[in-house]
């Protein structure tokens, strides 16, 4: 790629391939704009510094290939059989252990039910959540969020509503939740903490109060953690000893749980993650469930009328690959956070190199402090919506996805650091002195 490309890029084709594609910047989805990128760079030649995609930018630990390999070299007949619904029992038992010794929350390996990653887990929790009682057909949402949550939504004709993190935190966050929730049209709450995409990450006296008020109006809890453990601000890192990671499951039996493979083992390409039902909430009958799923029971609901015509199962290698990976993290001998720290380094500087370049930090405080250093931060800069940032941005070859995609009342543009390397580093302070000078004012 030509790195002597001569800023900004011409603004008249990317309007029009904007226009060819009927692409609004305001509301593009995150391979929208990847596939938008990807022809930028073709066309102009150019290495684009990619903040879009939230993938990890870390090499996944051995042990997991290594046992899907061996699991294969020494049973080839598994490829032939149908994995179980439920998860094969070695990668329940260890996710069992493994939120024993990171969460300090005790559940059955019948709790534990892997996923085709994240979103499928996402997608079955909110299908149930919203179909609970005939009138609470809405889930709410702690903005800002993964967008492809709300796509979800969307694809199961349920409603929705938000609350933004900015406004609302503290004891106002559950005055808030509790004046839509008394309402009785929600049928589910769902969080990311820390947050995608502006890494504020909830405090344990707001996830108690959450879920006091989750019991209170019998409302399902979604707990995304698809970064589990990764506020650094905290030392998680060691199993069985505090402090342990902040969850809702302490404060409630109204709770999803799930735990992606994608981030904090670097494991996205497998399509693997786990969903903890509560024990109580796994056998907890709604007689509204039986019109969706043949069953009023939830844990009956998740399996045979979520996993089943959806997936048909996990495929099984990657179970046991998830299976090695959380038995490694929980004797010690795997400290899959301090792998992950590496985002927050990163992070650190590319923010700093921003807020010298007249950006400022859309989201930058959570309750009092500074906000942790992670996977995402989030920016701004006066005067600009996020979407016309984001085409200037472009014009410099640099990549991110506007914050209104997330539900975020603010706005900016969401940075993911996972994709930048550090010898990159001064290539984005050369990218943004240039965007920072072509939109200062023209003297008069």
């Amino acid at each position: 790629m030509n790195q002597n490309t001569v800023f900004p890029l011409n603004a008249d084709f990317l309007t029009n391939r904007l226009a060819d594609w009927e692409i609004n910047l305001e509301q593009v989805s995150i391979r929208e704009l990847n596939r938008l990128v990807d022809e930028l760079s073709d066309q102009f030649q150019v290495e684009f510094l990619r903040f879009e995609f939230g993938i990890p930018g870390l090499k996944p630990n051995i042990l997991g290939p290594e046992t899907e390999i061996d699991i294969l070299s020494r049973n080839p007949a598994l490829a032939g059989s149908y994995p179980p619904f439920d998860g094969v029992p070695l990668l329940k038992q260890a996710a069992a252990e493994f939120v024993d010794k990171f969460l300090n929350i005790s559940v059955p390996d019948l709790s534990c039910i892997p996923t085709v990653g994240a979103m499928h887990g996402g997608l079955i929790c909110q299908s149930i959540a919203g179909r609970i009682h005939p009138q609470a057909n809405t889930i709410l949402y702690l903005d800002p969020g993964f967008p492809v949550n709300k796509l979800q939504n969307k694809f199961l004709g349920l409603q929705e509503e938000s609350i933004d993190l900015i406004q609302y935190r503290g004891t106002a966050l559950i005055d808030k939740i509790e004046s839509i929730l008394e309402k009785g049209k929600i049928g589910g709450l769902l969080w990311s903490s820390p947050n995608n995409p502006s890494w504020v990450c909830l405090k344990e006296e707001e996830l108690k109060g959450i879920g006091e008020l989750l019991t209170r109006y019998d409302v399902l809890g979604i707990e995304d953690a698809a970064y589990l453990g990764m506020d650094y601000r905290q030392d998680y890192s060691k199993p069985g000893e505090p402090p342990f990671i902040p969850t809702v499951a302490r404060y409630t039996d109204n709770y999803f749980i799930i735990i992606s493979s994608s981030k904090i083992f670097s494991y996205a390409g497998q399509r693997i993650a786990i969903t903890v039902i509560s024990p109580e909430l796994l056998e907890k009958r709604y007689p509204n469930l039986r019109q969706y799923y043949n069953t009023e029971r939830v844990g009956h609901a998740f399996i045979h009328g979520g996993i089943y015509p959806t997936t048909a199962g996990v495929p099984q290698t990657p179970q046991y690959a998830l299976a090695s990976l959380f038995n490694a993290a929980i004797k010690g001998d795997y400290n899959f956070l301090e792998d992950t720290k590496v985002y927050a380094r990163r992070a650190k500087k590319m923010k700093d190199i921003f807020l010298q370049h007249n950006f400022h930090l859309a989201y930058d405080e959570d309750m009092g402090e500074p906000i942790s250093d992670g996977f995402y931060f989030t920016v701004t800069r006066e005067g600009m919506k996020g979407g016309e940032l984001l085409f200037e941005m472009l014009r410099f070859g640099l990549a991110g996805i506007p914050l209104s995609t997330t539900g975020s009342i603010k706005d900016g543009v969401r940075i993911c650091v996972s994709l930048i390397r550090e010898d990159q580093f001064p290539e984005l302070d050369k990218r943004l002195i240039a965007l920072d000078h072509s939109l200062q004012p023209e003297p008069i």
